[in-house]
């Protein structure tokens, strides 16, 4: 028998502490709910579990920010949905005033509502915001377009309104050249016999309605100008459409009754320094003829020259030419883009266009239902293939018709826009509950005790730790033997 080592009291008490440190582990493990408490539990399960845990938080933040987007659009779809009924009510009061039964006071009165309805849409603008944030309005500093008129240059055919009602001769390609000849004097008192056209006015008092928005053309014969005297309604001249030294004329008719008083009224719109006739200093005159009141002569004033047919120089069209429109574009409301985290990591952004929504944008800031006539030009093709400009008279009510269709329209597309982006989010915020979802239960089973498993370990050990105590008991008991054979 040993004293110096009690080998059988250290193994007891060996084991003791072993079962003591897991028993210790496991009472953590159960009161915490965890498995892994410390790294040392499960040091690849922990790395593994922090990487679900930082997906878990950034998905159901994700499905936050798409429902705070969702709330958003359906902010901007109420405050929409209101501004077609306000374009319905407007359209309804443009149909209205386009019926021949209403006075001018009643137009009046229909665009004062047609104003009030419009300033309303300007402040349903302002005034619809999410957390501060103005969904319906761009951004940016608003300035209108600005329109250049270009006229056409030499070598380029422009369109023209044919203008049957006058008579004139000598077509040549479809159109009708200086090929007349018309003996006088010129403006500077030349005698001579010149290269000319001539327009025919008897049947202007029958016919006057058909010359709204037409008229003649023709240019220099050896520069690049041009000029046109186009008839309107109203009374009296309009001033001239200028570029450079070409023009175009307008004259309103309506006071105009006889051919004589029409041509007389040209003459005198087409002065130039005080010298009727004369149009922008060029080579071409007007004159009436002294033996025939209704009938214009056009001619180049220098004796013997002639044009050459075939080229626009010097070409005559019993007809309107048109300048060019060239439109430099302004600043205008750009829409808001609104870029949503719509995930856990970068470059998970889902882009909101946010729609711009006022008077301007829509088109109906200048809408006026009393405006009279205007005349808007259309390209058609004729039955033989060509192509030509034709004039329509468009009353204030048929442009207002028009531009509210045109307005719902556009706000249609802005609600179908975000519609489709409400629909797109709540797809995406299922999506993202169903990942995170799916993603805390992989990382359960990581991290989580199971605590029935776990409770019989503790219960085991907990046998055991009794057990190991009682034999380590039992081992120091057995050295007592010891002390009796010293005693003895």
């Amino acid at each position: 028998m040993r004293i110096q080592h009690n080998i059988e009291a250290m193994n007891a008490n060996r084991q003791l502490n072993i079962t003591g440190g897991t028993l210790a582990k496991s009472a953590r493990n159960l009161s915490s709910g965890y498995k892994i408490n410390v790294a040392a539990d499960d040091a690849a399960g922990l790395s593994i579990s922090e990487k679900m845990r930082k997906q878990v938080r950034g998905l159901t933040q994700a499905s936050v920010n798409s429902e705070d987007g969702i709330s958003m659009i359906q902010i901007a779809d109420g405050a929409l949905s209101e501004v077609h009924d306000m374009i319905d009510r407007c359209l309804e009061l443009s149909v209205q005033a386009s019926n021949g039964t209403n006075s001018a006071s009643d137009r009046e009165k229909i665009q004062d509502e047609i104003n009030q309805i419009i300033t309303e849409i300007d402040m349903i603008k302002e005034r619809t915001k999410f957390n501060e944030i103005n969904v319906l309005k761009g951004i940016g500093v608003y300035a209108p377009d600005r329109i250049e008129r270009n006229m056409f240059p030499v070598g380029s055919l422009p369109d023209w309104v044919e203008c049957p009602s006058i008579k004139y001769e000598n077509e040549q390609d479809g159109k009708t050249v200086f090929s007349e000849k018309y003996t006088g004097t010129n403006k500077a008192g030349q005698n001579g016999t010149f290269t000319a056209a001539s327009l025919d006015f008897a049947d202007y008092a029958a016919n006057k309605s058909d010359l709204y928005g037409k008229g003649f053309s023709t240019t220099c014969c050896t520069c690049n100008n041009y000029y046109c005297v186009e008839f309107t309604r109203g009374t009296g001249p309009l001033p001239p459409i200028q570029s450079g030294t070409s023009y175009i004329y307008q004259l309103g008719i309506d006071n105009i009754n006889t051919a004589s008083d029409l041509i007389d009224a040209i003459l005198d719109l087409t002065q130039y320094n005080g010298t009727p006739g004369h149009p922008a200093n060029h080579y071409t005159e007007l004159v009436k003829d002294p033996t025939n009141p209704n009938k214009l002569w056009v001619y180049d004033n220098r004796p013997g020259i002639r044009p050459t047919p075939r080229s626009d120089m010097g070409l005559f069209a019993a007809g309107v030419m048109y300048e060019q429109e060239v439109v430099i574009p302004g600043s205008h409301e750009n829409s808001q883009q609104l870029a949503l985290q719509v995930g856990a990591d970068t470059g998970n952004q889902m882009i909101l266009k946010m729609a711009v929504i006022s008077s301007h944008a829509l088109g109906i800031d200048n809408v006026d239902v009393r405006g009279g006539f205007i005349y808007e030009r259309q390209v058609v093709r004729t039955s033989t293939g060509e192509h030509r400009r034709l004039t329509v008279e468009v009353s204030g009510a048929d442009q207002a018709i028009r531009a509210f269709s045109s307005a719902k329209d556009k706000v249609s597309k802005e609600r179908s826009r975000l519609g489709a982006y409400q629909n797109r989010l709540e797809h995406t915020v299922n999506n993202l509950d169903n990942v995170v979802e799916n993603t805390t239960a992989a990382e359960s089973q990581i991290r989580d005790t199971d605590m029935a498993t776990e409770m019989v370990q503790y219960s085991n050990k907990n046998i055991l730790l009794q057990a190991g105590q009682a034999m380590l008991s039992q081992a120091n008991q057995s050295r007592q033997g010891i002390l009796s054979l010293l005693s003895a």
